[in-house]
């Protein structure tokens, strides 16, 4: 038993050693090649923006409310009782025209007290010419004295005084009830009503405010680092919100001193064209043109990366994706691009670059641009 097993395990030993020696001799496979798989990256036509010469508006953001250039507070001169208010908010009134009126009656008395009262000065002053010139004559004949011709000559001064202070008196009663007519200094829009007919009002008692839509300011903070750059005369572009439209106007103002409470200095940008659309107190966002720059080339803001003072684009070089150092130039608006910037090196004409850089897109993947159908199903 012992033998057989020793037998065996000796012909399996053997077994093993052909076996063996079968394989050493066999040709030995060719090595699996690495799989390289290669990353694609795919854009929409409007993703992409080639690099091209543009004309660059440096501007400066602004955001302001708009104004009436004139308007006003229109108040009572004389104090009473608000018996009329003709008009309404969203009337439009001319100069001069008559708005509102006060109780006239108080006045109106106070016209005729004053009359009479000069007709009695007037009286007065007769019945004292007529005595000095009969003191005159009696002087002459030497039958009164010098004192007594002296005395009517001022009592003649005196009643002209009076006479001429009545006089006076009855034209501030006449303007008093004048004044009972409220009118519209300006021509505009009533705006606001701040009195109700039956109230009782004070001297300088406000009635309305009328604003003049025909000329209209946009009031915008500047920042003090940029005041510098602003004139009397820059261009200016805004869109009032709520309207879908672009205004154009020119800094007519520049405040002097900077807002309390801030490091900004208020622009005042006359509207060039007046427009029944706009309104007091709209808010509105635009800019102001600073200038203009020759023909460079350009790429939108939102296609640079800025990081510890270097730049770069996303560009597509040999149809793949690259990032490229570029160096940038002036700042500001072309056709086409509200935000642009110029690129003075690192890029050459014609060279796409992705309109929004993103980090998170493989440097070195090649690059598709989808069909129009294949834009239109996303």
């Amino acid at each position: 038993m012992k033998r057989r097993t020793l037998v065996a395990v000796v012909a399996l030993a053997a077994v093993g050693g052909v076996a063996a020696a079968v394989a050493l001799r066999r040709p030995a496979a060719p090595a699996t090649q690495p799989v390289t798989s290669v990353t694609t990256v795919e854009f929409l036509a409007d993703e992409l923006w080639t690099a091209r010469p543009l004309v660059l508006e440096r501007t400066l953001p602004l955001t302001g409310t708009l104004r009436a250039a004139n308007q006003t507070i229109v108040k009572t001169k004389v104090a009473g009782d608000l018996v009329q208010l003709a008009v309404r908010e969203g009337e439009s009134v001319r100069a001069g025209q008559v708005v509102a009126r006060i109780d006239p009656t108080e006045y109106e008395l106070r016209v005729r007290r004053e009359q009479a009262a000069l007709a009695a000065a007037q009286a007065q002053l007769d019945i004292a010419a007529k005595t000095r010139e009969n003191y005159a004559q009696l002087l002459a004949k030497g039958f009164i004295s010098q004192t007594a011709f002296d005395s009517a000559q001022s009592a003649l001064e005196a009643a002209r005084g009076n006479r001429d202070a009545a006089a006076a008196a009855l034209e501030l009663a006449r303007k008093a009830l004048a004044d009972t007519e409220i009118r519209a200094p300006i021509a505009g829009t009533v705006a606001e009503r701040f009195a109700q007919p039956g109230e009782k009002l004070p001297v300088d008692g406000r009635v309305l405010s009328l604003v003049d839509l025909s000329s209209i300011e946009l009031e915008a903070p500047i920042p003090a680092d940029n005041i510098a750059q602003v004139a009397v005369g820059t261009r200016a572009e805004f869109r009032p919100e709520g309207l879908d439209r672009m205004y154009a106007g020119k800094v007519v103002r520049i405040n002097p001193a900077t807002a309390p409470g801030s490091r900004s200095v208020f622009v005042y940008i006359a509207v060039e064209r007046a427009d029944p659309a706009i309104r007091a107190g709209m808010f509105a966002h635009g800019r102001l043109v600073l200038g203009r720059s020759d023909p460079v080339l350009a790429v939108p803001f939102s296609a640079v990366r800025e990081e510890a003072g270097r730049a770069a684009v996303l560009a597509v070089v040999d149809g793949k994706l690259a990032q490229m150092p570029v160096t940038l130039g002036v700042r500001g608006s072309a056709e086409g691009l509200e935000d642009a910037v110029e690129i003075r090196s690192g890029l050459a004409p014609g060279t796409q670059v992705v309109r929004q850089f993103d980090a998170r897109l493989p440097i070195g993947g090649a690059v598709k641009v989808a069909q129009a159908r294949a834009a239109a199903t996303r």
